[in-house]
């Protein structure tokens, strides 16, 4: 799925309370329209895009309410 280089991206973490909050609602919209996007690509009935959309949305909810674990931030 991937062509090119990797881009690098760098983010400068918020100070704030407030600014983590913003950026966590950010980066949760943009995982939702990636979702979303993929799902609407995939040549299968509607009925199946919605199960799919579903199950993914139990599995985050799932996966939201289970204590973190710690681990460092990701390297590519």
């Amino acid at each position: 799925m991937r062509s090119g280089a990797p881009i690098r991206v760098i983010v400068q973490f918020p100070a704030t309370g407030e600014g983590r909050g913003e950026l966590a609602r950010r980066v949760a919209e943009a995982h939702a329209d990636f979702v979303i996007g993929t799902i609407s690509r995939l040549s299968c009935p509607v009925r199946q895009k919605l199960d799919l959309l579903q199950a993914v949305m139990a599995a985050a909810e799932r996966a939201e309410s289970e204590p973190a674990e710690q681990e460092g931030p990701r390297r590519a």
